[in-house]
Parts: C-alpha cells; structure tokens; sequence
C-alpha cells in the first residue's frame, strides 16, 4: 500500500495545541525539551524531543552525555551543526557529522554513550535534536541494535523556496516522493525542512498517522497558525495533509515528526518507557546485575 492509498489529499490537518518547550539539563549541557509535555506525552510512536545547541566544543573536553541505559525505546540523535560519536555496550560504535543520524534500539535493555567530536585542533559549534520512540509491546524486549545513517544517505527533495530531507518513513508533496534510509519498526516518519520566507509546503500524510512540527529556527506557520523558535506544534488527529509556511526574515527550521499512536500504557521512568510499572521494574533490576551490559568512560 503506498502513501497515495491512506491520504485525504483534500483536506489539511488544523493545530490541536501548541507547545513551548522548556529547559532541561542533560549532562554537561541544557536542552530544550518539548516532549514529553505535562498534556502530551506522545506524536505517534516519538515520545521525547530534545533541541541541544547551538554550543562551542573545545578539543580534549568532556561534554556530552556519559554511559547511561535505555530499555523499551529507540533513541535517535540527528546532527544539524558538528560531529558526534556514539558508543554502546553491544559493541556498536559511530561517528557522523552534520546532517546524519544515530539510530539506536534500545529493546531489552542497553548502555551507551554519545559525545560531541571536534576536528582537528580548533572548537567546533554542536546543534542537534534528540528523539525518543516507544516501542511496540511486542519489541519492548526486543535485541538492541543500532543505525549509523550518513548524510550523504539522507534523501533531499527540493520545491519553489522549500527543501525536505526524508530521515525516516514517507515523504510525499507534488508528485515528489522519496523514502528515508532509517530502518523503523513501526510506521513513522521524520523530516527536516527548511523554508525560505514567503515559501510555502503542503505535504501529504498518511490519514491513522499523528503529526506534529518543531520549530528550530525562524518563524513561520503551521496549519496556518504562528510559531516561533522552541515551539511544537501538534496537528489535529484527523485525516489531511500538513501546511507549512515561512513568514520571518530569516529560513524557518523545522522537524516533522509522527506515525501511528504509540501503544500505551506508556509508563515514564528516567532512560526507561515501558507499558507498565512491572516492566520497568524489570529494566531497572536487569540494568543493577549488569544484564545490559556495560560501556567504559570514554
């Protein structure tokens, strides 16, 4: 079934609520945080969002986030500025530079640890969002496993005053169309875009899927309705396609993230999002017997 058979392509979807994200500290750093909101815990399977940056990073510092675990998640960290590395305790390891994505499983349960990478001898400015999915209930106990997704990897599609770059899931605007490289494990989708002002973005999406945009930089609209820097704004659940326009003086930024509903319960505990207490629980004694493994300081 393609995307073409699940959309109402007469119809736009309205904004149900805008939210303004806050900050929060993560490591050696503060980020931006708009999911989870004290309203809304979920956009489709995401269930986290972070904006981290812009930042300066010195050679030989110890920025970045340390070894920590995750179960029941997928953790996902995509570079708009610098060079980041991951590390985890399967063994995978990855660097990729602006414009790629770390993909990580998280499943049953996983140490890693990602850090900003300069080049050479010179600081370099680190600037990214960091993404959080649920997993199904039947892939909470799932093996982990992990994604390096390049750039250069990245499809880009470009329109009058517009670009997409397809991470995840389906794009489809104008008789353009292109698929992301991510292998996912529920239908999803994540986009950036980036609109010129006076610019103007009407794609389609799949009628069951949730949606919503995150305004890293610029102003503009979405469905019509103002937003600014910081701001998520989560679409109506109804069928139709999303509108976005630039209306500032300088690019509006966005992230377009959704699919279909996260399965819930959804029970919120630090790294862990489970469907229920027991199985958090569970995370939590596996973690303390080193059933996750474990991952050095770097």
């Amino acid at each position: 079934m393609t995307l073409a058979d699940t959309v109402t392509t007469t119809r736009l979807r309205g904004v149900e609520r805008i939210i303004t994200a806050h900050v929060a500290p993560v490591g050696t750093f503060t980020v931006k945080r708009a999911l989870p909101d004290s309203k809304r815990h979920s956009v489709g399977p995401w269930v986290f969002l972070d904006h981290f940056g812009p930042f300066t990073v010195n050679p030989g510092g110890r920025d970045g986030v340390g070894p920590h675990p995750h179960a029941g998640i997928e953790t996902v960290t995509y570079l708009l500025d610098g060079r980041n590395e991951h590390r985890d305790s399967a063994g995978h390891t990855g660097i990729v530079s602006a414009g790629g994505a770390q993909w990580m499983t998280a499943g049953k349960g996983i140490v890693h640890a990602e850090r900003p990478l300069p080049e050479g001898d010179g600081p370099i400015v680190q600037h990214g969002i960091q993404l959080w999915t649920t997993l199904p209930r039947a892939l909470k106990m799932a093996a982990p496993g992990y994604q390096r997704i390049a750039a250069a990897e990245i499809p880009t599609l470009t329109g009058d005053g517009w670009t997409v770059r397809v991470v995840a899931g389906e794009f489809q605007s104008a008789g353009l169309a292109a698929q992301g490289p991510a292998k996912v494990l529920m239908p999803l989708l994540l986009w950036h875009v980036r609109l010129e002002s006076g610019a103007a973005l009407t794609a389609n999406i799949r009628d069951e899927h949730e949606v919503a945009a995150y305004v890293i930089a610029g102003r503009g609209r979405v469905a019509g309705q103002d937003v600014e820097p910081a701001q998520l704004a989560v679409l109506a659940n109804e069928p139709g396609g999303i509108e976005l326009t630039g209306t500032g003086d300088t690019a509006l930024e966005l992230m377009v993230l959704g699919g279909t509903p996260a399965e819930g319960p959804l029970v919120f505990h630090g790294p862990f999002v489970m469907n229920s207490v027991e199985q958090v629980r569970h995370a939590e004694r596996a973690y303390l017997a080193g059933e996750m493994g474990a991952l050095s300081e770097a």
